[in-house]
């Protein structure tokens, strides 16, 4: 088994770790409390049991019980303890002694006393199983709280205020000009409110697809209005980069008129490959066609100057890069744009554009809205001003990078297969199951759910092939160390050694 070698965690913590942890201090959360309790719930022992007693007598020798409760571990290495005890290891709080198994001892350090660990140590959720998917992502608890707010009255201004600041916050995080509007709905939600609003009689579009989300716009299309639409599917096999000639000559060589709409996703989930979103635009551009572009999971997460890149409309989902819940989307509209879908006159109701264009110069929703997530969403959004998005971009960058050299280190393979305009994903990477060395699906991500951390398999035609590591919204360095961990443990679990 090849070892992750050192220095991949050199990135900066998280700016907004610190106001988290500054809360935890405000409400009495100390750090040590926390790593006593996740201690002892991961190594039933009576010293441990004691340890988070809330007697006089325990609390005087919680110090020296704590400690006790460390020294009678053994074989830590495969035991869902291993991740705190790591974090209690490189405040050298602790320490490995012998080869595998493990004996962990105490350090002077350690034998001082416990107190002098700082909430630097910390992570607020350890205790709780850990997601890292492509959404929902975890949610910070002020972003939770926020939900709990009393309901207020969607048409008065108290909601006119925060919707405003919500449309101005998502279009300085687009970069766009463009007008913008949130929906009470789903990522898939916004893509069937792009495709019904655009496709009316004999309406050419170009669907773009090299993964699951890409030929969803597709199924969209045909099943909204078959009659209407005629649909040329441009499709690469799932995982392999996106050939512009096959593109150019879709949009070239047709018999029908010329194309009025081309979709593509930007960040295509299924697969962990980003695709070329710039060169399409501008072909896009070429033949008079209205360019849709899912970013449901790169706004927020990657540079996404979303007028720069030619998009007409461009999607966002709230559960993913945004660290919001699920339950809501934004999308952004060109005038370009805005000329097809007046010429459409079987718009869908719930979701017409046009009547959401009219309520947003009320500052309102035509419809009602969903109040606790768009309260969830205006808080997503001022941790993320609190951040600054340039800050967030290179925090999602480095810890995808981590990932990547992480699993390779590890000899996993990465599943994408890259071009000259084709990337690796910034928010989740694709990695081969070792299928033929030995292990399952339900070995690897059932081994490391076991170990509180939740990975995501792969979608249709590779379920039981690849399993994806998100590393989007609000996760942390610490996070990814706790899944990468895990991850470790499983393979040297199922006996795998792997080469380059």
């Amino acid at each position: 088994m090849k070892r992750r070698k050192e220095g991949y965690f050199d990135f900066e913590h998280h700016p907004n770790a610190y106001l988290e942890r500054k809360r935890n201090v405000e409400q009495g959360l100390h750090a040590r409390t926390k790593i006593i309790e996740a201690l002892a719930m991961s190594m039933p022992t009576e010293a441990a049991t004691a340890a988070v007693s809330n007697s006089d007598e325990m609390r005087e020798n919680r110090t020296e019980l704590t400690i006790k409760a460390i020294s009678e571990s053994a074989a830590m290495s495969y035991s869902s303890s291993f991740h705190h005890l790591r974090l209690l290891e490189e405040e050298k709080i602790v320490k490995r002694e012998g080869p595998r198994p493990y004996k962990w001892v105490v350090t002077g350090k350690g034998q001082r006393s416990l107190d002098e660990l700082d909430l630097e140590l910390g992570v607020t959720k350890m205790e709780e199983e850990l997601l890292m998917i492509p959404g929902p992502v975890p949610v910070l608890p002020r972003i939770r709280e926020a939900m709990t707010k009393p309901m207020i009255f969607h048409r008065g201004d108290e909601f006119g205020a925060m919707y405003e600041e919500i449309v101005e916050t998502l279009k300085d995080i687009y970069q766009t000009r463009n007008d913008l509007f949130v929906l009470s709905g789903s990522g898939t939600c916004a893509m069937e409110a792009a495709i019904g609003n655009l496709v009316s009689n004999e309406t050419k579009m170009v669907c773009i697809a090299n993964g699951k989300f890409g030929e969803r716009f597709g199924e969209i299309a045909v099943r909204y209005k078959a009659d209407a639409v005629t649909l040329v599917n441009v499709n690469f096999e799932w995982g392999h980069s996106i050939e512009l000639e096959a593109v150019k000559e879709a949009l070239e060589n047709s018999s029908s008129s010329d194309p009025k709409i081309v979709t593509m996703v930007h960040n295509e989930t299924s697969t962990g490959i980003l695709n070329p979103a710039k060169e399409v635009g501008k072909l896009a551009r070429k033949h008079d066609a209205v360019f849709v572009l899912d970013c449901i999971t790169s706004i927020g997460g990657d540079k996404v100057p979303v007028d720069e890149l030619g998009a007409d409309i461009a999607i966002v989902g709230s559960q993913k890069c945004l660290g919001a819940p699920p339950g809501l989307s934004a999308l952004s509209v060109s005038e370009h744009a805005w000329d097809l879908i007046r010429e459409n006159e079987r718009r869908p109701y719930y979701m017409d554009l046009i009547a959401f264009k009219k309520s947003l110069e009320k500052k309102q929703t035509p419809y009602t809205p969903a109040l606790p997530l768009f309260f969830a969403l205006h808080e997503a959004l001022a941790v993320i001003r609190e951040e600054g998005i340039e800050n967030r971009i290179e925090r999602h960058r480095g810890m995808a990078k981590t990932v990547r050299d992480a699993v390779t280190g590890l000899g996993l393979r990465l599943f994408p297969k890259l071009n000259e305009v084709s990337d690796y994903s910034n928010t989740v990477t694709a990695i081969e199951i070792p299928v033929a060395n030995g292990i399952t699906d339900e070995q690897l991500r059932g081994g490391m759910r076991k170990r509180g951390v939740i990975v995501a398999g792969g979608q249709g035609k590779l379920k039981g092939e690849i399993f994806r590591i998100a590393t989007m919204g609000n996760i942390t360095e610490r996070e990814v160390r706790r899944t990468l961990d895990a991850l470790e443990v499983v393979l040297e679990e199922n006996n795998l050694t792997l080469s380059d």
